[in-house]
């Protein structure tokens, strides 16, 4: 009853794939993956940051434009 919901055999077959891929692994690809992965969140933060640093000019812009017609 059990092994018909649950396939052992493909399981391990997945699992042995998995650890052949690790197996695979140098410390030059381990070093490529953290490098793609690290300039992705680097780019993803700066592009977060710009986004907000352009938001607070336009705002200090057109609280500076309002100060300007308020006066004239």
């Amino acid at each position: 009853m059990f092994t018909d919901k649950f396939n052992l055999t493909g399981l391990a077959g997945y699992l042995g794939s998995v650890v052949a891929i690790w197996d695979a692994w140098t410390l030059a690809d381990v070093s490529i993956l953290v490098g793609i992965v690290t300039a992705l969140l680097s780019s993803i933060a700066n592009l977060v940051y710009t986004y907000r640093k352009d938001r607070r000019e336009q705002r200090a812009s057109d609280a500076a434009a309002a100060r300007l017609e308020k006066e004239q």
